[in-house]
């Protein structure tokens, strides 16, 4: 909902988002314009994670591979 209207988002896009709004109207918002909106989203995606693969080179000493798996976690 964006101030009380109900929208499905369509499509994001770099500069705009579109929304089917009411009788499936298409509505372009400028993302600069969502941004200073009070926006309630009432469906959430599940819970999603992302990997990381990282290469070390082999004559890294470990305290930097401690420090490295150390930080990742904050």
């Amino acid at each position: 909902m964006i101030y009380g209207v109900q929208y499905v988002v369509e499509e994001m896009n770099i500069l705009t988002t579109v929304f089917l709004g009411e009788a499936n109207a298409k509505v372009w918002i400028p993302n600069s314009v969502l941004a200073n909106k009070l926006i309630q989203n009432f469906y959430r995606s599940p819970e999603m994670g992302d990997g990381f693969e990282f290469v070390v080179h082999a004559s890294t000493p470990a305290e930097k591979i401690a420090t490295l798996k150390e930080n990742i976690g904050k």
